[in-house]
C-alpha cells in the first residue's frame, strides 16, 4: 500500500528557516547556562538572571513571536510586558537604589497611549483585539491602586498611569457601542 503525500514538500527558504530556529535554539540555551554558570562562579550580584530574561525576550519577540495573536496591539502589549520585567529584574538584582518605582509607570503610561491609539485609529478592525487593551487598562489601574496603598508610592507617574488608564476605561465603556458589544461577545452568558 502506498501513502500518498498531500502536503507540500518544504521550500529551500523554509528548510533554512527550520535549521537556523533549531541552531539559534541550542545557542540561547547554551548562552542562558553559560552566564548563569558563569555568574555561580564569579559569585556576586545575580546579573545573569537579566542576561536569560534578556534571551527570553528575544526570542519571544522576535525569533519566535506568538502567531496567534501577530497584531500590533498584542506585540505592544507584549513588548510591556518584557521591559517592565526586564527593568524591574534589573533594579532589585543589579542596582542599590530603586528607581523602577518611579520609571516602570512611565513605561507603561506611554504604553498606554501607544495601544490606545493604535486601538483608536481602526476601531472598527481593531475591535476583535481589544482584550490586550482591556487588560493592560486592568492592571493599570490595579498597579496604580497597589502603588499607592501598599507600596506607599505617591509619584507623579504613578497618578499619570492610573489617570490615563481611569479615562481611557471610561472613554471604551461609556462613549463606544462597539467596545460594549464586543465584551458581550467575549463574556456571554447564554
Amino acid at each position: 500500500m502506498r501513502i500518498k503525500t498531500v502536503y507540500p514538500t518544504l521550500s529551500k527558504y523554509s528548510r533554512f528557516f527550520v535549521k537556523f530556529h533549531n541552531i539559534m535554539k541550542i545557542v540561547f540555551v547554551v548562552a542562558a547556562l553559560g552566564s548563569v554558570i558563569v555568574n555561580l562562579f564569579v559569585k556576586g550580584k545575580p546579573w545573569s538572571i537579566v542576561v536569560v530574561w534578556s534571551l527570553i525576550t528575544v526570542w519571544n519577540l522576535i525569533l519566535s513571536p506568538n502567531i496567534f495573536e501577530l497584531n500590533t496591539i498584542s506585540i505592544t502589549v507584549s513588548l510591556l510586558f518584557h521591559v517592565v520585567v526586564m527593568l524591574a529584574l534589573i533594579d532589585f538584582c543589579l542596582t542599590i537604589n530603586s528607581w523602577a518605582y518611579f520609571v516602570i509607570p512611565i513605561v507603561v503610561f506611554s504604553t498606554l497611549i501607544v495601544a490606545a491609539v493604535f486601538f483608536f485609529i481602526d476601531i472598527k478592525e481593531d475591535m476583535h483585539n481589544s482584550m490586550p487593551v482591556i487588560w493592560l487598562i486592568i492592571l493599570s489601574l490595579v498597579g496604580m491602586v497597589v502603588s499607592i496603598v501598599v507600596l506607599n508610592e505617591h509619584s507623579w507617574p504613578v497618578i499619570v498611569m492610573g489617570s490615563i488608564s481611569a479615562v481611557l476605561l471610561i472613554v471604551c465603556i461609556f462613549f463606544n457601542k462597539l467596545f460594549m458589544l464586543e465584551l458581550k461577545k467575549r463574556f456571554h452568558t447564554k
